[in-house]
């Protein structure tokens, strides 16, 4: 006889392996940051052995949130909240640890637009139940700004408004591209830049995406000779690009970085 896996799922059982592979996960993080590149980059270029193990770590953690948000699903409301509720902090971390690496997978097969064309449904429903859950606060607290060496990114989506960052460049750099796709990816950039700022306002990214071989690094390299090059306008300059240029992202590490 054979028995459905969702039959014999076990949440509460399970989630003591889950959590031994995200301490592995949280290792390669510190690994890859000790590095210089970050455990996006890193995961992204698969260069290494410890690449390849996250592979699998990643697919375990995987199927569990994926169960976990089905089994959450088909239960009345009063239990899938009192479930949710006591598998927020565990799905939240998962969330901003893992989608960065199915955001790398994504945009390493060419694709665009992971998401509103990529992104798989239980990392949407983790997030709705975050925002449900959580009030998200206006603005930064010491407490954050004390932590922020150590935190993960809120947005967990947030590598891929980077990748589409990339893509902007290379349109607004390319000599083929037409005048409304130059115009549109002028929009999509400044939009980016205000998307970046705000995050950093609020602590609420982590400082890895200063690390030198960063995708967000290499992107301020390809934008900063956009602006040089005066394609985004004559004399160009915005709150993010002066806070780049005069390297003011170095103090965000440490807590120390006010922005108005």
């Amino acid at each position: 006889m054979v028995i459905s896996k969702r039959l014999v799922f076990n949440p509460s059982k399970e989630l003591n392996d889950v959590k031994i592979n995200m301490a592995y996960l949280e290792w390669y993080k510190k690994h890859f940051k000790d590095e210089g590149i970050g455990y996006y980059d890193s995961y992204k270029n698969l260069s290494y052995i410890s690449d390849l193990n996250v592979v699998r770590y990643k697919k375990i953690l995987t199927f569990y949130w994926e169960e976990m948000v089905d089994e959450v699903e088909k239960k009345p409301q009063k239990e899938g909240a009192s479930f949710r509720t006591r598998y927020l902090f565990a799905g939240t971390n998962y969330r901003r640890m893992i989608e960065p690496l199915d955001i790398a997978e994504y945009y390493n097969k060419g694709l665009k637009d992971y998401i509103n064309l990529g992104r798989p449904k239980h990392y949407k429903q983790l997030e709705q139940w975050f925002n449900e859950t959580e009030k998200t606060a206006s603005g930064p607290n010491e407490s954050k700004k004390q932590n922020v060496a150590s935190s993960l990114t809120e947005d967990s989506c947030f590598w891929a408004h980077v990748e589409e960052a990339h893509i902007s460049c290379k349109l607004m750099s390319s000599g083929e591209s037409s005048i409304g796709e130059k115009e549109s990816s002028k929009h999509n950039l400044i939009e980016f830049e205000n998307y970046v700022l705000c995050l950093m306002k609020n602590y609420a990214v982590s400082p890895e995406i200063f690390l030198p071989q960063s995708s967000f690094m290499l992107w301020w390299k390809e934008y900063e000779e956009i602006i040089r090059k005066e394609i985004m306008g004559t004399s160009y300059t915005s709150p993010l690009t002066d806070l780049m240029k005069n390297h003011s992202y170095q103090k965000y590490a440490t807590g120390c970085l006010e922005i108005l």
